[in-house]
């Protein structure tokens, strides 16, 4: 396989000092035998300070030595199983306790801890043993961390993975840009109109894969990895992707199970399509025949419901409404949430307020609702408050996360339990030199 990947700092130089702070954890977190793939749990807490966050992303890029890749993971997406290389990047002193599935532990050999010190002293720690260093001021550490993609418009925000990702439209309709979790955004320029796209990180391929228009064609684009099925995509259209790019950025879902089978599902002006080929290389246009798309847990796997009567949740978690009519079906009701092997759960969800869909808070289902201007998240226990917004909210398949857009270059990521502040994606600023798209050829 033809693999790439994209760096963490891809297309950004933070300059001389920032390396310096690479180069002085990088004697903690020191490359042992080089890893195909590092995962790096993060705490998903909201930033204490610009120069915690800035060393943290000094230990990232050090660890990234030692690895082709690098993924970046909160630990609320953290239920998974131990495949040796990850790492814990805590900045609450000592770091909070990790299991894995099957009870294995975060080893503190490969844990880091972060805290504040005197004179703006940062203590890096590593099982025991422990440096102090010094990163420069709370402004400039800001202004480090802001220092991806400056300038540029955003719009239409989409998480459209089950990953801790985020895309973006840019200026133009061939424009993207990408945040992963706490690393400096990257914008893209594609090689024609976007009209759907994911970005995937997984333990054998990382890539930015789009649905643009070319020559007329509709045809799936690969950045990073390109030995992916879906490379063989296209068809002839009728419509101009520009134009719908003035209006919506669709998620890409894979639909990856099978090898004499593959394609993708997208949503335009509304409805939702599969582009598809089979065996005997036919590929096929039309209009999906489900009403609920969604992301599954692993990246190639789409989550349907053709009825569309279910709400798809994360970790397999559905919810059904007790009472099933067109008009009343996601109004006043009482939904059931179930999961195999758990207890079932009934929210009610009173009269006047939308559900938006399926999440979770700690280990119970949640049904995120909208009235007017407010969303809540709502347990069989008890109600909150997540956003008072009146503008559009986008909520993530598999993370407690739902995304605001406060302003032309800034969108707020927030956790769903407690409607804090957890990351904030921005683009104020001048524009940085370079080039748009890095080059991952």
């Amino acid at each position: 396989m033809t693999r790439t990947s994209l760096p963490v700092l891809a297309g950004v130089d933070l300059g001389t000092e920032f390396r310096a702070l690479v180069d002085a954890v990088a004697v903690l977190v020191p490359p042992q035998e080089r890893r195909h793939r590092i995962e790096v749990f993060l705490d998903d807490l909201p930033d204490s300070s610009a120069r915690l966050a800035l060393v943290r992303l000094a230990v990232i890029v050090a660890l990234e030595r030692a690895a082709e890749s690098i993924m970046t993971l909160p630990v609320t997406d953290g239920d998974r199983y131990r495949i040796g290389s990850e790492w814990l990047i805590s900045r609450t002193e000592p770091a909070p306790g990790f299991t894995f599935r099957g009870g294995e532990e975060q080893p503190p050999e490969r844990t880091v801890t972060l805290a504040d010190g005197d004179d703006g002293i940062v203590r890096v720690t590593v099982n025991g043993a422990r440096i102090e260093i010094s990163p420069p001021s709370e402004q400039e550490c800001l202004r480090l961390l802001e220092s991806g993609v400056r300038g540029t418009t955003l719009r239409f925000p989409i998480f459209p993975s089950s990953g801790p990702s985020m895309l973006a439209r840019g200026d133009g309709p061939c424009e993207l840009v990408l945040w992963r979790c706490v690393t400096p955004t990257v914008k893209f320029r594609l090689p024609g109109p976007v009209l759907a796209a994911i970005y995937v990180s997984d333990s054998f391929c990382e890539s930015l894969i789009t649905l643009i228009e070319v020559d007329r064609e509709l045809v799936v684009h690969v950045e990073g990895t390109q030995d992916l099925d879906v490379r063989k995509l296209h068809t002839p259209i009728d419509f101009s992707v520009a134009d719908e790019a003035e209006h919506d950025l669709s998620p890409l879902y894979l639909d990856m199970d099978e090898a004499w089978r593959f394609g993708v599902y997208f949503r335009r002006a509304g409805v939702w399509w599969y582009l598809q080929w089979s065996a005997g290389d036919h590929i096929t246009l039309a209009r999906s025949n489900a009403v609920v798309h969604q992301a599954g847990r692993w990246h190639f796997h789409t989550n349907t419901d053709g009825a569309g009567h279910s709400l798809l949740g994360a970790d397999y978690w559905y919810a059904t409404p007790q009472r099933r009519t067109w008009k009343t079906w996601r109004h006043g009701s009482t939904w059931k949430a179930w999961r195999h092997s758990r207890p079932d759960a009934f929210i009610t969800a009173p009269r006047g307020e939308e559900v938006l869909g399926l999440t979770y808070i700690g280990e119970r289902p949640a049904l995120l609702t909208r009235e007017g201007a407010t969303v809540r998240a709502r347990t069989a226990e008890d109600v909150r408050t997540v956003v008072e917004f009146a503008g559009p909210v986008v909520r993530h398949d598999e993370l407690p996360w739902v995304a605001v857009q406060r302003s032309a270059h800034l969108i707020e990521i927030l956790d769903i339990a407690t409607g804090t502040v957890l990351h904030r994606v921005g683009t104020e600023g001048a524009t940085t030199a370079g080039p748009d798209r890095p080059h991952l050829d």
